[in-house]
């Protein structure tokens, strides 16, 4: 379960990560009661990391204006998401931003530090500057001092940025979270930080642990009738918003799936450390199987009909069901084919009477059908393979449980 913006900050301040002073607000008329000294930022808190882009994120000046925005803002979907909540937070001047995350890695059983010194949202940079560090045994300051060296961080300034580290795992820890991350961490002038935007993922087995986190799974309900849905219910604007694509080096064949933001950056940053090159990440946007039961022959043929793509890396997290799916169906999709293929060789045989049988071929080349090309599909299954190898059988899918071995038999294939 993914807390909005507004919840993750609630839970950095119990562990005194920096973060502005703020108040939610469930109508516009709430702006009337607003304890924040004005310039404010108005944010729609829904779970998309696309609010600035879409228009989600605006600064006003003043009570009738703020009233006007925040309107506009309840009515505003993203992603197909309507807000239940707007934040207001007081304004920040920001010369630098950073990016800082913890997340599990089911395969390795342990926590990964990520971090880049170029932060907020442009991929491309936090990418090319994004650094990590596993936590081999008992975390200490070590591993937080470690990643902010490598984000070239020197003297106090390293202090500082492990100190939020160390806070961020205390937080991971406490909670039994799957993800923490800021993004940005704004420095000002005066080299102070602040958590500018967080996201926390909480893992859901550990509810029953964290009583405390319950109160996260429900939403306020008093919010204006008839302006916003459920923050979990995501509304299809076209069959193009169930996932969104980061072009990255047009000259690879590698096309990565994941199903959200962090792991891709995992991923990338994973395959970029072994010198692999990607040409594109596919974010899967909706975590509904029975949504991808009924549409993922669609999302397969953009992948298909890309031609320049010849190598798949699935790593999704923790969702062996989804990949459950997509591996029937691409099973599935590879024994139509070698089906066709089949008809397709017995059309061409001359009958023994020397003509071949004209009507049924010309119901065969009438269809669309032509001989597909290649793909080679690697999985990283999180929860073992399930006895499946016996399904792929004379299929170009290779399974795995280690992200490692997957780029390794990424990098020994001839294309």
């Amino acid at each position: 379960m993914d807390l909005l913006e507004y919840q993750a900050k609630q839970l950095f301040a119990q562990v005194q990560i920096p973060v502005l002073p703020s108040q939610p607000l469930l109508t516009p008329s709430d702006l009337k009661k607003l304890q924040i000294p004005y310039p404010v930022v108005l944010k729609s808190q829904v779970l998309s990391s696309e609010r600035i882009k879409s228009g989600g994120v605006r600064f006003v000046e003043n009570t009738i204006d703020a009233i006007a925005v925040a309107q506009s803002l309840f009515n505003l979907p993203i992603k197909g998401e309507y807000p239940q909540v707007i934040l207001a937070e007081a304004r920040y001047d920001v010369e630098n931003e950073l990016f800082l995350a913890i997340m599990l890695d089911y395969a390795l059983k342990k926590p990964v530090l990520l971090g880049s010194a170029c932060g907020g949202d442009n991929l491309e940079y936090l990418l090319k500057n994004l650094q990590q560090c596993v936590i081999q045994e008992e975390f200490s300051s070590f591993y937080a001092r470690e990643l902010a060296i490598k984000m070239g961080f020197m003297g106090d300034s390293i202090a500082s940025v492990s100190n939020i580290i160390e806070k961020m795992y205390d937080l991971l820890i406490t909670y039994d979270l799957d993800l923490i991350e800021i993004n940005p961490l704004g420095i000002n002038h005066n080299g102070e930080f602040m958590a500018l935007d967080g996201k926390i993922r909480i893992n859901d087995y550990a509810l029953n642990l964290h009583q405390n986190l319950l109160e996260y799974l429900n939403l306020p309900t008093n919010a204006q009738d008839g302006m916003a849905n459920s923050s979990n219910q995501i509304i299809l604007d076209s069959d193009k918003e169930f996932h969104q694509i980061l072009d990255l080096d047009f000259n690879s064949n590698l096309s990565i799936i994941t199903d959200n933001l962090d792991q891709g950056i995992f991923t990338i940053n994973s395959c970029q450390n072994k010198q692999q090159k990607i040409k594109q990440c596919q974010i899967l946007l909706l975590k509904n199987n029975l949504f991808w039961q009924n549409n993922i022959y669609s999302f397969l043929f953009q992948i298909i009909q890309d031609k320049k793509i010849k190598i798949v890396l699935i790593n999704h997290s923790n969702q062996d069901e989804f990949v459950d799916i997509l591996l029937d169906k691409i099973t599935t999709y590879y024994q139509s084919q070698n089906q066709q293929k089949y008809l397709y060789s017995q059309d061409r045989i001359e009958r023994q009477t020397g003509v071949r049988d004209e009507n049924n071929l010309t119901s065969k080349t009438n269809t669309s059908f032509s001989p597909s090309r290649e793909i080679h599909w690697i999985i990283r299954k999180i929860s073992g393979l399930n006895n499946q190898e016996q399904q792929i059988q004379g299929i170009p899918i290779q399974l795995t449980t280690s992200l490692d071995d997957a780029i390794e038999l990424i990098k020994n294939i001839k294309c």
